[in-house]
C-alpha cells in the first residue's frame, strides 16, 4: 500500500504529523491507542473523490513527538481542534477508531457547531454501575501513579530509544507480527507488509504517550460528555471483537442522544482494515445521508 506522505504543521502545543488527501467536505480521521496516520489509508484512498481527508498522528504516536506535558482526551480534543483551524475547516465530518473515537466525542460534545457527522469504530462503554465504579477507581488510582513516576518517565523514553532497533528486528519478525496482530483482528490482511507496518508502529509508540492514553482512556469525562454530543453518530464495531465487545458498543450507544450501531460479521477491532468494503460502505451511506 502506498501511504500519503506525512506533513508537519505546529501548534501552541507543539507539533503534529498528519497526512492528507481528496477533495471535498472536510474529514478528520483520529487514530487509536499505539496507532497511527497509516491506519486509515485506506479509508483516504476510499473517500479521496468525495472528502478532503485528514488523518493525524496522535502525541507519541507515528511521526508526532511526545509531549513534556501530560495528554488526555481533552487535550487531545483541543489540539485536533487547533489542527482543524489551522486547516482551516469551520465544519467537518469526524471519525475516531478506539481511543480515538473517544477523542472525537470530546470534540463533538464541546464544540457541536464545529461537528457535521461522527463516525466511531471500535468503542464502547461500561455495562452497569459496578463496572463504572471499578473504573472510576481504577482511572483514580492510575493517574495518581502516573503522577508520581512522572520523574522516572524521561528515563523510559531513553530506554525505549536505546531498544528500538531491537524492537524493529522483532516486530519485523513475520511470525512475531502475525502473533501480535492476531490478538486484536479476526483475519489478518492479505498483505503481509501492511501487517508488519502496522506492528511496527504499535511497538514504536513512545511507551509514557502510550501509558498516559491507555489510563486517560477511563476518564469520567468521557461518560459526562457522551449526552452533549448532537451530531448524528454512527458506531460500528465487529462481532470478534476482544478488546471492545459488542454488548460495550450497546451501551454506548444508549448513552448517546442520536447514534445507530453497526455490527460487522467476522470483524475484530480495526474494521476499517480488517473488512474494509463493509465499513467504508457504512460510513459512506452514513456521510452521504440527509442531515
Amino acid at each position: 500500500m502506498d501511504f500519503s506522505p506525512v506533513q508537519r504543521i505546529a501548534i501552541p502545543c507543539g507539533p503534529v504529523a498528519y497526512r492528507q488527501a481528496g477533495t471535498g467536505i472536510p474529514l478528520v480521521l483520529i487514530h487509536g491507542w499505539r496507532g497511527s496516520s497509516r491506519y486509515w489509508q485506506g479509508t483516504m484512498d476510499t473517500f479521496s473523490a468525495i472528502r478532503r481527508t485528514f488523518a493525524l498522528d496522535l502525541p507519541g504516536h507515528g511521526e508526532t513527538p511526545a509531549r513534556g506535558a501530560p495528554i488526555d482526551i481533552e487535550s487531545l480534543a483541543a489540539m485536533t481542534l487547533d489542527l482543524a483551524d489551522r486547516w482551516g475547516l469551520e465544519r467537518f465530518d469526524l471519525a475516531g477508531h478506539s481511543f480515538g473515537g473517544a477523542v472525537a466525542i470530546a470534540i463533538a460534545a464541546r464544540w457541536p457547531e464545529r461537528v457535521r457527522r461522527l463516525a466511531v469504530a471500535s468503542l464502547g462503554t461500561v455495562r452497569n454501575g459496578l463496572e463504572q465504579l471499578v473504573l472510576g477507581q481504577a482511572h483514580a488510582h492510575m493517574s495518581q501513579c502516573l503522577r508520581l513516576s512522572r520523574p522516572w518517565h524521561d528515563l523510559g523514553r531513553h530506554l525505549h530509544r536505546l531498544m528500538q532497533p531491537v524492537i524493529d528486528r522483532i516486530g519485523a519478525d513475520p511470525s512475531v507480527s502475525r502473533t501480535i496482530a492476531g490478538a486484536f483482528v479476526q483475519r489478518l490482511p492479505d498483505d503481509p507488509d501492511l501487517v508488519r507496518e502496522g506492528v511496527l508502529e504499535f511497538l514504536r509508540a513512545d511507551p509514557v504517550s502510550a501509558l498516559e492514553v491507555a489510563i486517560a482512556s477511563g476518564s469520567p469525562a468521557f461518560l459526562q460528555a457522551l449526552p452533549k454530543v448532537t451530531a448524528p453518530t454512527l458506531l460500528i464495531c465487529g462481532d470478534g471483537d476482544r478488546i471492545m465487545p459488542v454488548s460495550a458498543a450497546v451501551a454506548l450507544a444508549a448513552r448517546l442522544p442520536d447514534a445507530r450501531l453497526e455490527t460487522i460479521p467476522q470483524c475484530g477491532h480495526l474494521p476499517m482494515i480488517e473488512q474494509p468494503d463493509a465499513c467504508h460502505r457504512l460510513i459512506r451511506d452514513f456521510l452521504l445521508g440527509d442531515v
